[in-house]
């Protein structure tokens, strides 16, 4: 059967995309002007499959089983992409891209064709749409491909400056594009504009860095930069170690029937267990104010943006800040097995606040 490839079956699909990724960013698309909205869900789509695509599992042809994603195969499905995306909306520098508009179906099966194992080809007639329709540029979303591929071998980042380099490429990117949906009050990369976007990008990555702190950790990925952790006199181990925090404390449980020598022993090895955990504390505290920095620098971006698309913004800075504050205000929930989240209540409130009580300032 043939694929379709038309512009109304590939809005459908990003659309549908979104509201089954049951993202904290779909209330807030709600919040736009119905044609802003939907260029934002198809955006959105856009992220979601570009950032979920080295994750994909891939499966056996004989016997349809899930098997191990290698590095290489990662690499492969990842090109294949960034050729498919460029086919579409033309390499940086070039005038145009193979396809010549987002209703040139036929030029869509012929990718289909040449790649014929891209799932997500289905959802670049709707991209190509917002692309021409928005004006949007299209390095940031080539920037994003950039940041999936360092995701790929997920070396540990040696400096804060590193690090940025990577939220710029992951959050900032898709910041740019959103901006050119939302419209802004003066040029899109104007200094001030571009210095609170970045800020922006980096105050919402950051958070999502600290909230996973743990998860990326059993994954095998450290966000945090390695220089800091040093700094700070932690080993690699000792950082992994103290992020695991319900194993740590039961490290520094006393063994029942232990005889004075070994209980002597016991008490200084605790002390020393304390020590580190005072040192990693100073650590997050570190990476909490500096976000927090983020997020001040941040705050101009909202009355720079164009009035009809505030009080989306307004909804997800809050969202974010809110999240971050939660971790600010209970820094072990960073350690927990259970993430740090907002509650639905909170979640509500906050829709319900900008819904209808829309600010005139974010803070």
């Amino acid at each position: 059967m043939e694929a379709d490839f038309s512009l109304s079956h590939s809005i459908r699909t990003c659309k549908q995309l979104t509201e089954l990724a049951h993202s904290n960013f779909a209330p807030a698309f709600a919040l736009l002007p119905s044609e802003k909205c939907q260029a934002m869900q198809i955006l959105y789509a856009y992220t979601r499959f570009t950032d979920d695509l080295i994750d994909l599992p891939d499966f056996d042809p004989k016997t349809g089983q899930e098997i191990p994603t290698s590095v290489r195969r990662k690499k492969q499905k990842l090109n294949q992409w960034v050729s498919v995306v460029e086919a579409v909306l033309g390499q940086i520098g070039a005038e145009h891209g193979f396809v010549g508009s987002a209703n040139d179906v036929k030029a869509f099966q012929e990718l289909a064709e040449k790649y014929p194992n891209c799932g997500g080809l289905v959802l670049l007639p709707a991209l190509k749409m917002i692309v021409d329709r928005f004006a949007i540029p299209r390095e940031p979303l080539f920037h994003l491909l950039d940041g999936v591929e360092r995701d790929i071998e997920a070396k540990p980042f040696e400096t804060f400056d590193d690090c940025s380099e990577y939220c710029h490429q992951v959050a900032t990117s898709v910041g740019f594009a959103s901006l050119a949906i939302w419209g802004t009050a003066v040029p899109l990369f104007s200094d001030n504009v571009i210095k609170a976007a970045k800020a922006c990008g980096i105050a919402f990555q950051w958070t999502n860095i600290m909230r996973d702190l743990l998860e990326d950790y059993q994954q095998g990925r450290v966000f945090l930069p390695q220089n800091e952790i040093q700094r700070y006199a932690l080993t690699p181990n000792q950082f992994g170690s103290l992020l695991n925090r319900q194993e740590w404390n039961a490290q520094k449980v006393m063994p029942k029937n232990i005889n004075a020598a070994d209980k002597f022993s016991f008490n200084h090895y605790v002390q020393e267990m304390e020590a580190l955990e005072e040192k990693f504390s100073k650590l997050m505290a570190y990476e909490l104010n500096r976000c927090e920095a983020y997020y001040e620098n941040s705050v101009p971006l909202y009355r720079l943006i164009h009035r009809d698309s505030r009080r989306m913004f307004g909804l997800m800075w809050n969202r974010y800040y809110s999240l971050f504050n939660t971790m600010r205000k209970h820094p072990l929930q960073i350690t927990s097995d259970k993430r740090a989240a907002l509650s639905g209540f909170s979640k509500w409130r906050l829709y319900f606040h900008w819904r209808f009580m829309p600010c005139m300032n974010l803070k």
